[in-house]
């Protein structure tokens, strides 16, 4: 068994900065001769700071020049100490007085120059002493070393002996000694390193929410090892930082390592950025959902009623196998529920935010329930008091990185001796003990833009490997909706194919809202603006022109139309229309006794015009519009909100009150007739925007314009 020094020098320097070392420094002193292990401890005022355990225990004393009489008694009990005069003069005393001689210690500073006398190297400068003691040169150097290209640096003594005993130690194949502390944690780690799977297929292999965090010192168990968070154990993570100090990193870290080894059927994400862009390069993600900044109103607010719905649904899975969590679920059950991932940079700003929304209530649900749901949370702040205490409470693991006031990181992970490293990155985590953490890079790279680079070209390779569903993004209705981009749209080709009228886009779902043809009777489409009412009804008669199997009419009192002459099946323009409210009783009539019939819309723009221009009567409407879709007649009618809502005629009241439908390209508030909820700050809609009321129900549409 080796002997073991340990040696000190400034001692009380050690003392004062490290107390809690003296305690086993102490120990060592009382027990350590006996298992080989001696103290060497060198201090300049050794009164006060010696401790007398130490004392006790020290045999051997070497004291040198000292600055008093006080400290040579301290040491050595006699003043000879503080009378010395030469430079490495010291007295050695052994035990009590055993030993005691005045010698002269060596000095290992010299320059190693052994064959300094076989060359009869001297040294012949001349010097003079001046009245302050200094030394001056009288006489010029001739050594030529002002003049010299290469000047070989001559090594001390004591670095001479030590290159040496390192080659005798490699000569005779004798390993380092084990050091009782590890390397220092290195500025930048790839996450990479840290996984050794290389390249193998990780989706091919049972899903893992086990991410890499870093890379961990743990001095007291003298060792370093890799650091994990398990969002099916260990619930939602949470790392705070200054500015630049790594926090958008670690999320890049984090969101990376759980989509390498979970395809997007296991692993769902959803991307806040409050921040400067931290979370950007991982939108190409296969597994993305969406990416929301601070300006997305109408997104957030989908996404808070999309998430719960979520939870609502996942509540219901669980109860029915009895099961508390979806770790659980998925053992039991064997069904896949994917893990949603909330990834939130920079928290702060959404705190600051002018925008009111109801997203902290959100986030603040997802952190009492999610996690047992297999929803969790990644959010990065710069400062504690950027989260609410309640949430705060509900972060079961923190990592503090480098923040601008260093005492908060005791808030975050509790009471530590740590020194806050400026080293972006370097932070503390609690294990069992407080630890300083490294925490990883997302890919390889030493460089921001090559980190990036590097993300972007992996999800792009992710992207298109996966041919398999995507996570839904949020849908939001285009601020302009053509007719061809509306047509091109999945649910109106279905609700066509369904034999359904699809008649614009809802403004949550932004999929196609349709009336079941089979139950379609008529429909009166009305506004307050004639802009308005112009664009509802170009909007409608270009749906109808694409629905199979029905033939359109137009009946044009004024002429609007005519563009349409050549697409509709039947066109009646402004000269025909005296009697056409009796040839439409007429056609009416034959069809009663018809047994196969086609299905006609018959549309009348302007209806006020045209009740007056064909002196329609009470009877012919209740006759069209009670009996006609019977036989294969639907009225689709437009009209201003002044003649067919407010007028009390006969004609008007009985459309008003009998219609089936009601597409209002106006504000409700504005109408007396349809039922709706007060509301004081409706906003009026956009010309291709309108409400759909089945007078139970309604919603607001988006409608194609060109």
């Amino acid at each position: 068994m080796p002997h073991l020094f340990l040696i000190s020098d400034e001692f009380a320097e050690l003392k004062s900065n490290q107390p809690e070392f003296m305690k086993e420094l102490v120990s060592t002193a009382r027990i350590g001769r006996s298992l080989g292990i001696h103290l060497i401890l060198a201090t300049q005022k050794p009164s006060g700071v010696v401790d007398d355990q130490i004392w006790s225990n020290s045999r051997f004393k070497l004291a040198l020049k000292v600055a008093d009489r006080g400290d040579s008694m301290e040491m050595l009990h006699t003043p000879d100490a503080a009378e010395i005069t030469q430079a490495g003069r010291a007295y050695l005393q052994v035990g009590n007085n055993e030993v005691y001689e005045l010698f002269q210690s060596a000095w290992s500073g010299a320059d190693y120059q052994p064959e300094k006398d076989d060359q009869g190297i001297e040294d012949h400068t001349i010097y003079s002493i001046n009245d302050l003691g200094q030394y001056e040169i009288l006489n010029d150097d001739l050594s030529g070393l002002d003049q010299a290209e290469n000047i070989k640096e001559v090594p001390t003594e004591l670095d001479a002996i030590v290159e040496n005993i390192q080659a005798l130690t490699k000569e005779m194949g004798i390993s380092d000694l084990p050091q009782p502390w590890l390397p220092p944690l290195s500025n930048q780690i790839a996450v990479t390193d840290l996984r050794k799977e290389g390249s193998v297929d990780l989706w091919s292999k049972a899903p893992s929410y086990k991410a890499v965090l870093g890379f961990m010192d743990i001095p007291s168990q003298q060792a370093q090892e890799v650091a994990y968070h398990d969002f099916e154990d260990d619930g939602h993570l949470s790392i705070f930082a200054g500015p630049s100090m790594g926090k958008s990193t670690a999320l890049q870290t984090v969101t990376m390592d759980l989509a390498r080894h979970n395809s997007p059927e296991f692993l769902n994400l959803y991307l806040f950025d409050f921040g400067t862009n931290g979370l950007l390069p991982l939108r190409r993600l296969p597994h993305v959902a969406d990416f929301f900044t601070i300006d997305d109103d109408e997104k957030i607010a989908k996404f808070i009623a999309r998430i719960k719905v979520e939870m609502s649904d996942r509540k219901k899975a669980l109860s029915r196998y009895n099961v508390a969590t979806a770790k659980l679920y998925r053992q039991v059950s064997g069904e896949t529920m994917p893990q949603i991932l909330i990834v939130i940079d920079s928290y702060e700003g959404l705190r600051e935010a002018q925008t009111p929304t109801n997203l902290e209530a959100c986030f603040q649900n997802i952190s009492r329930d999610g996690s047992s749901l297999g929803i969790s949370l990644v959010i990065s702040a710069g400062r504690t008091a950027a989260l609410r205490s309640s949430l705060m409470a509900n972060l079961k693991e923190r990592i503090a990185l480098k923040l601008t006031d260093d005492s908060e990181s005791r808030t975050l992970v509790g009471r530590h001796q740590h020194i806050m490293e400026d080293i972006p990155g370097r932070g503390l985590i609690k294990r069992d003990d407080i630890e300083v953490l490294q925490v990883a890079l997302s890919t390889e790279g030493t460089e921001t833009f090559d980190i990036i680079n590097n993300i972007q070209n992996e999800s792009d390779a992710m992207n298109s490997k996966w041919t398999g569903p995507r996570p839904k993004a949020i849908p939001i209705v285009p601020e302009e909706l053509t007719f061809d981009d509306f047509m091109a749209t999945d649910s109106v080709q279905a609700d066509l194919s369904a034999n359904r009228l699809p008649l614009g886009l809802e403004m949550v779902d932004v999929e196609s809202y349709s009336l079941a043809l089979n139950r379609f009777k008529h429909m009166l489409y009305m506004s307050d603006s004639d802009e308005s009412l112009e664009a509802v009804g170009s909007h409608i008669i270009k749906v109808l022109l694409n629905v199979p199997n029905y033939h359109t009419m137009i009946i044009d009192s004024l002429g609007e139309y005519e563009s349409y002459q050549g697409q509709v099946r039947t066109y009646v323009g402004s000269d025909m229309i005296e009697d056409m409210a009796d040839q439409l009783i007429y056609e009416l009539q034959q069809r009663e006794s018809q047994s196969e019939i086609a299905e006609w819309f018959i549309m009348i723009p302007d209806f006020e015009s045209f009740v007056a221009k064909s002196n329609m009567k009470l009877e012919q409407v209740q006759a069209l519009l009670d009996n006609g879709p019977r036989y294969g007649l639907h009225l689709i009618l437009g009209s201003s909100y002044n003649y067919v809502g407010t007028k009390i005629d006969a004609v008007p009241k009985y459309v008003r009150t009998t219609t089936q439908y009601v597409l209002a390209g106006m504000r409700l508030m504005d109408q007396t007739f349809l039922e709706k909820v007060y509301n004081s700050k409706e906003i009026r809609p956009n010309k291709d925007e309108a409400y759909i009321h089945d007078r139970k129900t309604y919603q607001k549409l988006k409608l194609t314009i060109d």
